[in-house]
């Protein structure tokens, strides 16, 4: 088990203190299913092998399945707990080892432990929401104030469940009629009592039993029991391998900690660890005296989140097994018996899943269902594959708030009608191997917690002889507001500025016509600079309305017109300079293309964004009628992961026409001439162009973020303005960032020309 977390320790280490003292007596329901098959060759005792769990550690007993199965040693009967349940499922279904370790050491564990769902996967809305606010904290407002039960997302996992046991994803499914007959086993947390899985949806029995409280969302079952990781009460299911699969010999593969460190008693976090190990460990010890054999891995080097050493905890289980060569040996078969021992094995493996002619969908109201019926059909009529189905399945939970899992299941067989000239003496049935399945059945379920939700995000950028801002952030989105699609979004930034505003997205039409109306106000100070100094400080305010109207094409384009009037107050605090007092309305008609195929959220490795708008400012306070043209544009590519190269760039322009103060647009601060204050240059048309290169010398542990990058980027912008000649501005970057789940945070040092130096730290937004 391994878990490195205070609250799942304290929550586990109390669970298994209850259970300690009545574990021996917690009746496990008997299994009704068929009859477990004869062991092949005849005439020897089943052998049955239990897997312990413990995270990534359990990557340790595929290279012990590996040392069995070289020397001819058959496994008869197979439990699991945690990790354990996901390496057995997959030997029990007809994984060889091989086929395990290609798994093991791939990158598909980094796509199971994830804090978020995956940009690439998230609606075009949702996009918007990850990009401006990477690290918010999500609270559900359904009925109360709700945070996640778990710390990872449930996609990863059980995409990875259901794309690598495709054959076994049945209701109708019996464990003991698989190649090798199979149990896993989770803890229940209604009865604090054990559960072990012997039929059903392989990959639901599975997720029960790696369901790490406080890291995954516990499993709900049909009878509404809430199910985690099996671990608790049972980390080596020996007792189910005799009790339920009846097996002759037992083989017990422990998973050995190091001895007690100065280290585990040195902080509260270890005292934990270590005080929950004890209470793990007296169920282990329990279970151990059941065994025939014990392959003890000594895993004290590694970690339980050490996915990224797959190959050598593999290597540590193979070794392992040899150094109990004598005592595995006297269970080896001769080629013959091996050879009836495989062919019964494969025998019995389930059939895959055949052509798609029906979809069913339980749960979710009406749209949702119209939805997922809609996304299925392009495959109906196509051969049922794990891909396919998990792609058609995105675009439902793309927007949050609906998760979808699914399970295929046969056609009901239809009974042939008797002959007429022998109806009353019907032939007995003539057996036939199972038909493939046909059928996928898609549940649909609503987050517990929302929405409506409510993200809270903070921002806050400061650089010496400067000003310091510091902003936080709250996001409402209510979905399906008024309509399936449709949504409420209210914003609130409180802070060095107040923004408040609210917005209603409209969903006119299945392909994704729209309607926006948005009302907003904003009041803001502004700081007007000449020759690196302060010369006022000036107040902005502005209260606006306007609406938008559209067509999102897909998670990465929409196409879109606004119109938006506005009243403008822009008032002098202190100082002189910014032109005079003014107050007044203007108008703003314009046309936007959004494209965003970026990877991430924060720091994308690979992709671009563009966003281009144009149009017009009319009937402008102080101002001449001009064109408007918007440009934004960033672009990565990265080599050899560790490396990312990057180009952005932005164009702001009235195309030279003479407006006032309030409609300028600004350059200078980190990542936007970074040497330069905040906002130090204003004018009618600036461009801003800049080049980079990172650089990762440190990973964050699988599934907490990308880790810590060193930075060195050029940049280039200039202003002009009509009062004012034009400017141009250069400067160079240096400085560390680190992309974690708490936020992005920068320390940069920029140098340019005029004299302009800045020393910065941000937490938050990227440009």
């Amino acid at each position: 088990m391994r878990w490195k977390s205070p609250a799942i320790l304290l929550a586990a280490t109390l669970l298994a203190t209850a259970a300690t003292a009545q574990d021996s007596a917690i009746p496990v329901p008997a299994f009704s299913g068929s009859a477990l098959p004869a062991v092949q060759p005849p005439g020897r005792p089943a052998i049955g092998v239990a897997l312990e769990g413990g995270g990534a550690l359990g990557m340790a007993h595929i290279g012990v399945l590996q040392w069995l199965e070289e020397h001819r040693i058959p496994v008869d009967r197979i439990s699991g707990t945690s990790m354990g349940s996901l390496i057995g499922a997959l030997y029990a279904t007809g994984s060889t080892p091989a086929q395990m370790r290609a798994v093991a050491v791939s990158d598909a564990f980094t796509r199971v432990f994830t804090l978020q769902t995956p940009y690439s996967e998230l609606s075009f809305r949702r996009r918007q929401d990850r990009h401006e606010l990477p690290a918010a904290l999500t609270v559900g407002l359904r009925h109360h104030l709700f945070l996640r039960n778990g710390l990872l997302t449930d996609r990863g996992v059980n995409e990875f469940l259901t794309t690598y046991l495709p054959n076994d994803n049945n209701q109708e499914l019996d464990y003991n009629q698989l190649p090798i007959p199979f149990r896993c086993v989770a803890t229940d947390l209604n009865t604090l009592a054990s559960v072990t899985y012997a039929s059903g949806p392989l990959p639901q029995a599975v997720r029960a039993s790696i369901s790490i409280p406080g890291v995954f969302s516990p499993v709900q079952d049909r009878n509404g029991h809430y199910l985690v990781d099996g671990g608790i009460l049972d980390n080596l299911p020996t007792g189910v391998l005799k009790r339920d699969l009846h097996a002759g010999v037992i083989i017990a593969i422990h998973l050995e900690d190091a001895a007690i460190s100065k280290t585990d008693t040195n902080s509260a976090l270890g005292v934990l660890n270590r005080a929950f190990d004890a209470g793990i460990q007296r169920n282990v010890i329990e279970a151990e005296r059941l065994a025939d054999v014990v392959v003890s891995v000594p895993v004290g080097n590694f970690s339980g989140s050490d996915y990224a050493r797959a190959a050598p905890l593999i290597d540590a289980g193979y070794k392992a097994a040899e150094q109990n060569r004598a005592a595995l040996l006297r269970y080896a078969l001769d080629a013959d018996g091996w050879k009836a021992y495989l062919d019964a094995r494969e025998s019995r493996r389930s059939p895959r899943p055949g052509i798609l002619r029906q979809v069913r969908v339980e749960g979710g109201k009406p749209g949702a269902v119209h939805e997922v019926l809609a996304d299925m059909k392009p495959i109906e009529g196509r051969p049922i594959e794990p891909a396919s189905t998990i792609d058609a399945l995105k675009p439902i939970q793309s927007n949050g708030g609906i998760s979808a899992t699914w399970e295929t299941f046969a056609p009901a067989p239809v009974p042939a009608a008797p002959l007429a000239s022998d109806a009353r003496a019907p032939s007995p049935p003539i057996p036939t191997a199972p038909a493939p399945d046909t059928g996928i059945l898609v549940h649909l379920s609503n987050d517990r917690i929302g929405p409506p939700y409510l993200l809270l995000g903070a921002e806050f950028a400061a650089a010496n002889s400067n000003i310091t801002r510091g902003m936080v952030t709250l996001r409402l989105v209510d979905q399906n507001l008024g309509g399936f699609g449709s949504e409420l979004r209210a914003n609130a930034h409180i802070g060095y500025r107040t923004d408040l505003s609210a917005e209603y997205y409209r969903l006119l039409t299945p392909g994704g016509y729209f309607i926006e109306p948005r009302i907003g106000i904003l009041r803001e100070p502004v700081y007007i600079w000449a020759n690196q100094k302060r010369i006022a400080e000036r107040f902005l305010q502005n209260l606006d309305a306007g609406v938008e109207a559209g067509r999102t094409f897909s998670n990465q384009m929409q196409i879109s017109a606004e119109w938006r009037a506005e009243d403008t107050r822009w008032g002098l605090r202190t100082g002189s300079g910014g032109g005079p007092y003014i107050t007044g309305t203007a108008q703003t008609g314009l046309l936007h293309i959004n494209i965003d195929k970026a990877s991430t959220g924060a720091i994308s490795p690979n992709g671009f964004r563009l966003s281009a708008s144009a149009g017009a400012l009319y009937h402008a306070v102080a101002s001449s009628n001009a064109p408007l043209v918007k440009l934004a544009f960033s672009g990565t590519r990265s080599w050899r992961e560790v490396n990312i190269f990057g180009l952005s760039g932005e164009v702001n322009s009235y195309l030279r026409a003479n407006v006032a103060q309030p409609y300028l647009f600004t350059l200078g601060g980190p990542m936007r001439l970074s040497a330069s204050s905040f906002d130090e240059f204003r004018g009618t048309d600036t461009y801003l162009a800049r080049a980079g290169y990172m650089h990762r010398f440190a990973a964050l542990p699988t599934g907490m973020g990308h880790g810590l990058y060193g930075v060195f980027s050029y940049e280039a912008g200039e202003i002009w303005a009509p009062q004012a000649n034009a400017i141009l501005r250069q400067d160079g970057l240096a400085g560390l960032v680190a992309n974690t789940p708490i936020g992005l945070f920068t320390f940069g040092v920029s140098v340019g020309d005029a004299g302009h130096r800045k020393v910065f730290v941000t937490l938050g937004r990227w440009f």
